[in-house]
């Protein structure tokens, strides 16, 4: 058989029955992405080799595959510092567009301040302002 398992479809299956109890009597290889196993690696699509203790025999049943369990938190531990990162990236430039906005704010008002108090100063010193004269 040459095909791998996950490509089979129920004809397939039914065919070759036999050589597939003989590739999963006693797997040495167990697939990442669909966790089937087989004896040989050929037949699956992501194999990765069964680590065994020396207690554990190819009767015994496999009852913790470790290999799965510990790489599936990191991979997710990962991915989601990565977004973290790439959110407190996004709030940091958002952050400094404010910032910006702010000074420049501070700055305008600044300037309309030292205007007023340049013209509050005009009319204490007597300088009388002219009333607009209406139009008819």
């Amino acid at each position: 058989m040459t095909t791998r398992f996950c490509k089979m479809n129920r004809r397939d299956i039914a065919s070759s029955l036999g050589e597939i109890y003989r590739l999963v009597e006693a797997p040495n290889y167990v697939c990442r992405s669909c966790a089937r196993s087989s004896k040989e690696k050929g037949n699956l699509c992501k194999p990765q080799k069964i680590e065994r203790s020396k207690e554990t025999s190819y009767n015994a049943p496999i009852l913790g595959l470790d290999f799965i369990t510990d790489e599936m938190p990191l991979n997710i531990s990962l991915k989601k510092a990565k977004k973290a990162l790439k959110q407190q990236k996004k709030l940091q430039k958002k952050l400094a567009k404010v910032y910006k906005k702010q000074q420049k704010l501070v700055r305008k008002q600044t300037q309309l301040n030292n205007k007023f108090n340049q013209l509050t100063a005009k009319n204490s010193l007597g300088v009388v302002q002219q009333e607009p004269v209406p139009m008819h």
